[in-house]
């Protein structure tokens, strides 16, 4: 990782994909509100696990690691088709309490549709990020032989 900017647009792209996962959650306790449903321990402790390609990218960035931009790209990648997955066909594990049912199934409004759209695209945003910087190094470090 030669230079700040490339730390930057990781850095950023990372947050703003933990942002958007807290959004996404925000609005799941609004759902369990809505529904009078309990989440249940189990469910806030395996959702945990949601956030940690964030952290391990910002650990990586942290530690100077080329690796971050492809964690960066895992991450975003795992966002957009886990959630698409979860919401839109049903979990492969059945882990997540009541969202074990998709949101068809559920009747889910058009604030959870939209957050659900936003949070995929915002997946793609992040792994595209996590690209650019890939590209960037490729290049950087291409330039760097031929010196």
């Amino acid at each position: 990782m030669v230079d700040n900017k490339n730390k930057t647009l990781l850095i950023r792209a990372n947050l703003i994909m933990i942002a958007m996962v807290l959004v996404h959650d925000a609005d799941h306790i609004r759902q369990a509100y809505c529904w009078d449903y309990t989440i249940p321990l189990l469910v806030w402790i395996v959702n945990i696990s949601v956030y940690t390609p964030s952290f391990i990218a910002l650990y990586l960035i942290k530690k100077n690691k080329n690796s971050a931009s492809t964690a960066t790209v895992v991450n975003g990648l795992l966002v957009a088709a886990a959630f698409s997955e979860v919401h839109l066909l049903g979990p492969t594990f059945p882990v997540w309490g009541i969202w074990n049912k998709n949101f068809f199934i559920l009747g889910a409004d058009a604030i959870s549709w939209t957050i659900l759209a936003v949070t995929v695209a915002v997946g793609v945003g992040v792994s595209l990020t996590g690209n650019f910087v890939r590209g960037r190094l490729s290049v950087s470090n291409k330039s760097r032989q031929y010196e």
